[in-house]
């Protein structure tokens, strides 16, 4: 009788074991878009560095997806780290919490169209800025092609969203999306 109860207790464990390994637990992961490109142009670095290229997953927490594309919106892209474009260091900190809900996959590829990428499926499950956030500002006058570029730099949400942002009709409380930098504290 002993015996059995072992081997039942030993099962159980060993069925824990697989299902904790199996689940990815949600994790911090630094974002950064690229821009307008022909391809997917969305990337996370997990904590090692290593990039993956994502799709948003529409099953995303949607507080957090509004804030995401009002960020979008205001070209606050994010960056791996402190980048340096053309002498000037600047550095835009997202910090996406979430998950991967897919294994790799390849987009479609056809004549005239980028080339077919690997991706992963990306569940955002909470987001946070770290201050201050720099962003180019391109100032043209009407008919202009190209102008004067501006570097503003953020040191908060009341600064980069003077209006809040808006889920269902009510302002998102932004300051739970604030991420303290460690050299403040």
């Amino acid at each position: 009788m002993a015996t059995n109860k072992k081997a039942h207790q030993m099962k159980l464990f060993l069925l824990l074991f697989f299902a904790v390994t199996w689940v990815t637990a949600a994790e911090d992961y630094r974002f950064r878009c690229i821009g307008e490109t022909t391809g997917l142009c969305d990337f996370v670095y997990d904590a090692q560095g290593k990039k993956t290229t994502i799709i948003i997953a529409r099953d995303s927490d949607p507080e957090c997806l509004v804030l995401f594309k009002a960020l979008q919106q205001k070209r606050i892209y994010g960056t791996r780290g402190v980048e340096d474009h053309t002498g000037v260091k600047w550095e835009q900190a997202i910090i996406l919490t979430g998950e991967f809900t897919s294994k790799p996959k390849r987009t479609n590829s056809a004549p005239n169209m980028a080339p077919s990428e690997e991706y992963r499926d990306f569940k955002i499950t909470g987001l946070k800025i770290r201050f201050p956030v720099s962003r180019f500002v391109e100032i043209r006058e009407e008919g202009e092609i190209d102008g004067p570029v501006l570097m503003e730099t953020h040191f908060g949400f009341e600064s980069l969203f003077p209006n809040g942002v808006k889920f269902a009709d009510k302002t998102i409380d932004l300051s739970k999306h604030v991420e303290q930098r460690l050299d403040s504290k």
